[in-house]
């Protein structure tokens, strides 16, 4: 995938307990996803809670050990909530200073992770815009469309929560040479686990920032949607970082 600037591993598709109705041949997963983050403890901002939304590909072989997996971010995206696009702007320095490339974005629903749709209330959908040319007092601001998604709870799910674990608590690449872990744990009796099965739409160049090798609409995918609690660490090397993966965050 040229757009990853490591090799790939194979995943364990035989591991029914990740991969239980295997995975379409010739292919590599690419993990995209949004949220709501309350709670992050940027009071000295006046800033509460904050949307994030992330392309990322896992089992990436950035050790080229050919064992050891990684999550390479493609594009990353912060935005406020309530319609308050701009406090995403300090969060997005600050990352893309440390080694995270962040883009300003605003988020659909603008209070929730999630909304369901007018029409069926068992059908729910999120959307992302990249904030190009901000303009929060007259308007209209330059907002091209970097994602969306369109779904509903799975009857035959294709994965299982042990999927998402294992995928977004590999250690995230840094673009400084240094690595990161960002667990996401979800054994809280609240986390409410729930598979989805729907539609996600990349936004290529010309409307958006998604690379144009992942622009396009895919259908009928395997979905996740839960509330966790997020741990950050301070960058570190690679190998370090790697060997200090919590197994727990895996399961």
């Amino acid at each position: 995938m040229s757009i990853v600037p490591f090799p790939l591993l194979t995943p364990p598709f035989s591991d029914k307990s990740l991969f239980p109705t295997g995975f379409p041949a010739n292919s590599h997963p690419v993990v995209v996803a949004t949220g709501y983050q309350n709670d992050i403890r940027m009071f000295n901002l006046q800033i509460k809670a904050l949307f994030s939304g992330n392309i990322y590909v896992p089992y990436t072989d950035r050790l080229r050990d050919g064992k050891t997996p990684f999550q390479y971010p493609v594009r990353n995206y912060i935005g406020g909530v309530d319609g308050q696009d701009l406090m995403g702007v300090v969060p997005s320095l600050v990352g893309t200073f440390e080694g995270t490339t962040i883009f300003l974005a605003t988020f659909a629903p603008n209070n929730d992770a999630y909304a369901p749709i007018a029409s069926n209330p068992n059908e729910f959908t999120a959307q992302v815009k990249q904030v190009i040319v901000p303009n929060p007092i007259s308007g209209p601001s330059v907002t091209p469309e970097a994602f969306d998604f369109d779904f509903v709870t799975a009857r035959q799910p294709l994965y299982t929560p042990r999927t998402f674990h294992a995928m977004i608590n590999q250690v995230q690449i840094l673009n400084n040479g240094l690595c990161q872990r960002n667990p996401y744990y979800f054994n809280e009796t609240f986390a409410g686990e729930t598979l989805r099965s729907g539609n996600v739409t990349l936004y290529g160049p010309t409307a958006g920032s998604v690379p144009s090798q992942l622009a396009g609409r895919y259908v009928k995918q395997g979905g996740y949607s839960a509330s966790g609690e997020s741990l950050g660490y301070n960058a570190e090397s690679c190998a370090s970082a790697a060997k200090k993966v919590d197994p727990k965050a895996l399961q």
